[in-house]
């Protein structure tokens, strides 16, 4: 069976937590979500209760993006796959099966070759202009040529793949946190942005 944790980045976001938090209850439901940590960079809000509330642990950050990371996989320990989001990250219709899907395939060539990492399809608010356009072409490079993720398009990764490298350290309080993983696939699936 396919067993996620959820790593995610929060700092007061008690005002976007619960439309991130909404699509994984349909993964809980199904018993694919197994914990869910708020790696929290200080919140001042009601983020704590939030997380008490839905039984998350609240872990606060260190500054230390190597040693944030090591600790928040300690704490999320019950999957075998980690999935990575950023407080105002909403995951979008169709994204567990995709998920569960892409990891079942993964499972199954785990001897195969390198391993994949995935990431969600961002898709932003149009802004005037072609800022929006620019923003997504930006994403797509990013993911393709430089095999880099950003948190807000919500990461699915091996927690093998993730722990114990020092460059899959995140810097979890840049103001777009990324990761840069060797094989990168982009899902079908969608992300939006909380308001």
């Amino acid at each position: 069976m396919v067993m996620l944790s959820v790593i995610m980045r929060t700092h007061n976001g008690e005002g976007v937590l619960i439309d991130a938090l909404r699509p994984l209850i349909a993964g809980a439901a199904e018993g694919v979500v197994r914990d869910v940590v708020f790696l929290d960079l200080g919140s001042k809000d009601a983020t704590a209760q939030l997380a008490d509330a839905v039984g998350a642990t609240m872990l606060p950050a260190s500054g230390e993006p190597a040693r944030d990371t090591a600790r928040a996989l300690e704490v999320a320990h019950r999957a075998n796959w980690v999935m990575l989001l950023d407080q105002a990250s909403v995951l979008n219709h169709g994204w567990l099966g995709e998920c569960l899907s892409f990891v079942e395939r993964q499972e199954r060539q785990a001897g195969a070759g390198a391993p994949l990492a995935a990431v969600f399809r961002p898709q932003h608010e149009p802004e005037r202009g072609s800022a929006d356009l620019r923003r997504r072409l930006g994403v797509l490079v990013s993911n393709r040529l430089f095999s880099t993720a950003l948190l807000s398009q919500g990461i699915v990764i091996r927690r093998s793949q993730l722990a114990g490298r020092a460059s899959a350290a995140i810097r979890w309080n840049a103001a777009e946190p990324s990761i840069r993983v060797d094989n990168l696939l982009r899902l079908r699936s969608l992300t939006t942005m909380a308001r």
